[in-house]
C-alpha cells in the first residue's frame, strides 16, 4: 500500500511540473532534426538543451531554431478557469552533429 501511495505521489508531481516532448522530423536539406518542447512553469529552456544533449550524445548538436512564450498572467484566488495563470512554452529545433548534410560541390 505504501509503494502505491508513493507511485501516485510521483505521478502527481511529474504531471504538475510539466513535461518534455520530442519529435524527429526531416529538415529541408534532408537531414534529421528533433523538435523538443519543454512546456510548464517548472521547466526552463535549459531542460530542452539537456534533452538535446541526451538525444545527440557525444557528437553534440546544432540549434536550428528556438522560441518561447510566457503570458505572465496571475492566478486568481479560487479561480476554476483553466485559462487563468501563467503559461510558459519553450521549444527548440536541433540537428545532431552526426546528421549534418554533406556539402554538394
Amino acid at each position: 500500500m505504501r509503494s502505491t501511495n508513493q507511485l501516485i505521489y510521483l505521478i502527481a508531481i511529474s504531471a504538475l511540473s510539466g513535461c518534455v516532448t520530442t519529435n524527429a522530423i526531416y529538415l529541408a536539406d534532408g537531414s534529421v532534426g528533433h523538435t523538443i518542447s519543454c512546456d510548464g512553469r517548472e521547466l526552463s529552456i535549459e531542460t530542452c538543451f539537456e534533452k538535446a544533449a541526451e538525444l545527440c550524445g557525444a557528437n553534440g548538436f546544432e540549434t536550428v531554431n528556438h522560441e518561447g512564450k510566457s503570458t505572465g498572467r496571475t492566478i486568481l484566488k479560487g479561480s476554476t478557469d483553466s485559462n487563468s495563470g501563467p503559461f510558459a512554452t519553450r521549444s527548440i529545433l536541433v540537428r545532431c552533429n552526426d546528421q549534418r548534410p554533406v556539402p554538394r560541390y
